[in-house]
């Protein structure tokens, strides 16, 4: 996380609570209390993210709730606790964090807190920006295709090193750039990007949904020479008509029918679409022209949006 606080934080102390944890040694078997499954297959996962190794500088405490009366229960880290049992088959005790609670329904408060309400999960552009540092051989890749498409992903916090790809670029959402590369192509996803970077080179991020549909037309019609520029000076067109990226991306996406689960190839059908009828009605091509280069694919994406 960031340094600095994004979006407002009270700057008042902020009042604590269960300010008597400590963490001291449990016996390893201590109860658990309404815990889920321990599941092998976590585990496993868990052991092949370190090499098929037990990482000690990653293994936190597990959380043990004490009542009133002494009693402790486990209550967040029984796969953490079977991890150490396996990798310390001779210790008896273990290291946890000791929660002093009133009743058992503080500890089910607990539990949901520490699990739902309090857990910010990993965003994909977040996981991705330290695969690449970490010297991940397909984030690095995929990093190299940002560069060449002239686009970036960012942890959007603004410090130094949060940045990979182009960082002079406009942003990307990760899975989105992937799917378009696995789908259409490094070159036709250049391509796409370097047209949209041109029309709009104000704008700090693309649309994935406009990246995809726009490289899957590069990559399964003919848009080169003459083509080429007709197709360009279309998107001029459309971009002074609508003026945002956001708003030419949707235009594209209705006339292709909006089709749930399959944007990029409704943006895709929708360009096509558009692209006939500027193209009939500036003479650029007759229907039957347009037909030829182009109506085998609108008819397979339309196949497949039925």
């Amino acid at each position: 996380m960031s340094t600095k606080i994004f979006g407002n934080f009270p700057k008042n102390t902020v009042k604590v609570i269960n300010n008597k944890t400590i963490v001291r040694d449990v016996d390893i078997d201590v109860p658990s209390y309404l815990n889920r499954k321990t599941e092998a297959r976590t585990l496993k996962r868990y052991l092949k993210a370190r090499g098929g190794n037990f990482d000690r500088g990653l293994w936190q405490p597990p959380l043990v709730a004490e009542l009133p009366s002494g009693k402790l229960l486990l209550f967040d880290g029984d796969h953490r606790r079977a991890l150490w049992k396996a990798a310390y088959p001779q210790k008896i005790k273990m290291r946890a964090q000791i929660v002093p609670v009133k009743d058992r329904a503080e500890i089910s408060r607990l539990f949901v807190a520490i699990n739902k309400t309090a857990r910010q999960a990993l965003k994909p552009n977040e996981v991705f920006v330290h695969e690449v540092f970490g010297g991940d051989p397909e984030a690095t890749k995929t990093r190299d295709n940002l560069r060449q498409c002239s686009l970036k992903v960012s942890l959007g916090t603004g410090e130094v090193g949060s940045v990979v790809g182009d960082r002079h670029g406009p942003e990307v959402p990760i899975v989105g750039f992937r799917h378009t590369i696995t789908s259409s192509g490094l070159v036709a996803t250049g391509r796409a990007s370097q047209t949209i970077i041109k029309l709009w080179p104000n704008e700090d991020k693309i649309g994935v949904e406009l990246l995809g549909g726009m490289a899957m037309v590069y990559e399964n019609t003919p848009l080169d020479a003459k083509h080429s520029r007709d197709f360009e000076d279309f998107l001029k067109v459309r971009q002074a008509a609508d003026s945002k990226q956001a708003e030419v991306s949707k235009s594209f996406k209705v006339e292709g029918g909006r089709h749930q689960n399959y944007h990029q190839k409704s943006v895709a059908l929708g360009i096509l679409r558009k692209f006939k009828k500027w193209s009939v009605f500036e003479g650029r091509m007759s229907k039957t022209t347009f037909r030829k280069y182009y109506g085998t694919y609108i008819k397979s994406l339309e196949a497949d949006l039925t």
